[in-house]
């Protein structure tokens, strides 16, 4: 689990020192408004299977706790 945590934390600290000079060789091509949309844009359609699988892992751990509690009370 530490490893993955690690790796994790590496992962995003490369994603935001990378950040800065996409932004920086973006802004010479485009103008602020159309590169921020764009990256918002990207961003969201990034997120939205992520919160699909976060979401499936939740209700599947709630749907285990509901089955524990119920044979429990047996």
């Amino acid at each position: 689990m530490k490893l993955k945590n690690a790796l994790i934390l590496l992962l995003t600290a490369t994603i935001w020192g990378v950040a800065f000079v996409a932004q920086s060789v973006g802004m010479d091509y485009v103008q602020p408004f159309t590169f921020n949309g764009v990256r918002s844009i990207i961003g969201g359609l990034v997120l939205i299977p992520v919160i699909f699988v976060l979401d499936r892992k939740k209700k599947a751990e709630e749907k285990k706790i509901i089955r524990h509690q119920a044979t429990e009370k047996r």
